[in-house]
């Protein structure tokens, strides 16, 4: 998401929403690897995750193109740069 934003445009104050929520679904994430099931620990974990994905649902509408998500989703895993989304032309 940041990626895409990024790449888009977005401004300093969006990409800083965008970055607090992906730090803290990282922070819930540690937190939960740390803690045994059923613990206080494990229970602060999943309260951290669900109030970092409502965050993350805010940050997104029905009219959000999903394609450009999608392209930084897919460049990020593949280990490359970000693109615009264009295909490129095969050279046989």
């Amino acid at each position: 998401m940041y990626a895409a934003a990024k790449l888009a445009g977005a401004g300093s104050v969006e990409l800083a929403r965008i970055e607090r929520v992906g730090r803290d679904l990282a922070a819930a994430l540690t937190l939960a690897q740390r803690s045994g099931p059923n613990t206080i620990g494990a229970a602060a974990a999943w309260k951290r995750a669900e109030e970092a994905a409502l965050r993350a649902g805010d940050l997104v509408d029905a009219l959000t193109p999903a394609e450009p998500l999608m392209h930084a989703a897919r460049a990020r895993i593949a280990g490359k740069a970000v693109g615009d989304g264009k295909k490129k032309a095969s050279v046989r």
